[in-house]
């Protein structure tokens, strides 16, 4: 069974000033974190990705039920709620309305049979400084887990480094993978889980994987990030791909 997953976010562009003395100057560098999921999905046969990157999120995510049903599954990653929220600005006058409820529609395509994945990251759940703004939203509705309150920071960084206890190891997604190979986190977000969820992993209570059935659909999380700085050394875990592999696939409904 062919999936078709779309993939926002994980990248972007940085500032950076440096001074000597009175003198100073600025250089911008773009930086693309998504590399490590796109390879691992795109390796798999079965799975046909898109990627929006984070700059483009705005402009391109899908709008309506419709637009998101062309997907099997939709991955949101380390990119906060403005940047799916806001339409496309205008120019010349406003428009009003901006555009159609873009949150509401992912919403919708998820109760109505769709998959949808977040993946933690500085703008992730509530994010750094609170910024990341889930908390409170439509699409917290659908998640296995609850959000720390809004304008809370919810980063949990785990600086001697951390591994997943397996709190379901007979669970589809990680059965059977080696985690008795050497790999290390780094961080995570800190979230809650909902009494109708239920719990693959987790590190001293904290869900790390948590999935739900949510009205036809499935929804699920991995509270850490897919690449630098917080995936730490779980980038050279020889089964990397094959984990965000059931990890799509589950949320797409072909892995049960």
């Amino acid at each position: 069974m062919s999936i078709k997953v779309l993939y926002i976010g994980d990248t972007q562009v940085n500032v950076q000033t440096s001074s000597k003395g009175i003198d100073s100057w600025t250089f911008t560098y773009y930086s693309d974190s998504a590399h490590y999921l796109r390879d691992a999905l795109n390796v798999a046969p079965d799975i046909k990705l898109e990627h929006i990157r984070s700059s483009e999120a705005t402009r391109d995510i899908p709008s309506t039920v419709d637009e998101f049903k062309k997907y099997d599954c939709v991955i949101l990653s380390d990119l906060g709620f403005n940047s799916v929220n806001f339409q496309p600005g205008n120019t010349g006058a406003l428009k009003i309305p901006m555009g159609p409820d873009r949150i509401q529609g992912l919403h919708d395509y998820v109760i109505q049979g769709g998959g949808f994945m977040m993946i933690g990251g500085w703008m992730s759940f509530s994010g750094i400084q609170g910024k990341g703004l889930w908390g409170g939203t439509k699409i917290e509705e659908i998640m296995p887990v609850t959000c720390e309150p809004r304008g809370v920071d919810d980063r949990m960084e785990i600086t001697q480094g951390y591994q997943f206890q397996l709190d379901d190891p007979e669970h589809p997604i990680v059965k059977g993978l080696p985690w008795d190979k050497p790999y290390m986190f780094l961080g995570y977000n800190k979230t809650h889980l909902r009494n109708d969820a239920h719990l693959v992993a987790s590190y001293r209570g904290d869900p790390q994987i948590a999935t739900r059935k949510v009205g036809k659909g499935r929804s699920i999380i991995c509270a850490t990030d897919v690449g630098p700085h917080w995936a730490g050394s779980f980038l050279e875990w020889p089964a990397y791909a094959e984990f965000w592999q059931r990890m799509s696939r589950w949320a797409a409904g072909s892995l049960s």
